[in-house]
């Protein structure tokens, strides 16, 4: 679902954060509405530059992740009155914005998202192998 963009801003970084609004009607004048905020970091080399301790390498993480990570912050309201709906949306993203904004900005952003998502894609690699080896019967 991609919504409509609300909000763009170039981070410090020299990253791009987009902002959404996912939000839709429920019924009579009530709504869901949806906040996502989402950074996509482009898988560079310099992320990896001097990390012999963790054994992660630039080819590894491009073949598990592709060209890029994405982090995604996702807050949703249910049961807003439609005159509350703008109101909220917009709270939504001021604390997104006041509490996220330094930590996306970050230099060290990119790379540890990077990191953080080969981790929790590779784990989730591991699971699955784990469990399509419990369910083959034994010979």
């Amino acid at each position: 679902m991609e919504g409509k963009l609300i909000g763009e801003i170039r981070l410090e970084n020299g990253l791009t954060l987009e902002m959404f609004d996912h939000s839709r009607h429920v019924a009579g004048d009530v709504w869901l509405v949806s906040f996502e905020a989402r950074v996509e970091v482009k898988i560079k080399p310099e992320y990896f530059v001097g990390d012999s301790k963790t054994g992660i390498s630039l080819e590894d993480v491009r073949a598990l992740l592709g060209e890029k990570a994405t982090y995604r912050y996702a807050k949703e309201r249910n049961f807003v009155a439609e005159t509350e709906r703008e109101a909220v949306l917009k709270g939504l993203k001021e604390r997104f914005l006041d509490t996220s904004l330094s930590y996306v900005s970050s230099p060290e952003f990119p790379g540890r998202l990077v990191h953080r998502e080969y981790k929790e894609a590779h784990s989730q690699k591991c699971v699955n192998m784990m469990a399509s080896k419990e369910q083959t019967p034994n010979r």
